[in-house]
């Protein structure tokens, strides 16, 4: 059963690596490593619930939701700030950026 969940988090972190090389978009971006963090709590919760079953699970989670929880707000801060000064964001665009 460890091995579903192990191949299940091998995908996702799959494709939120894909997802980071390929797209140029910023939203895209933190989506795709967002995607990947999923990946590691769900490997990080498998290992867990198979070597040491009980409470450890819920700890893992609320912390694991707590870092998603902050990852957010600063996701919604930063896009909120480049929309009101009308940046663009593409990563190349913001990359010319000096300051």
């Amino acid at each position: 059963m460890i091995l579903l969940f192990i191949f299940i988090a091998f995908i996702l972190f799959s494709i939120g690596l894909g997802g980071v090389t390929v797209s140029r978009h910023f939203i895209l971006m933190i989506i795709s490593v967002e995607m990947m963090l999923i990946a590691g709590a769900i490997l990080a919760v498998s290992f867990f619930s198979y070597l040491l079953p009980g409470s450890a699970v819920v700890m893992l989670l609320f912390a694991i939701w707590s870092v998603a929880a902050i990852e957010i707000i600063a996701l919604i801060v930063f896009y909120r700030y480049m929309s009101k000064e009308n940046l663009s964001l593409d990563v190349n665009k913001l990359s010319k950026l000096k300051g």
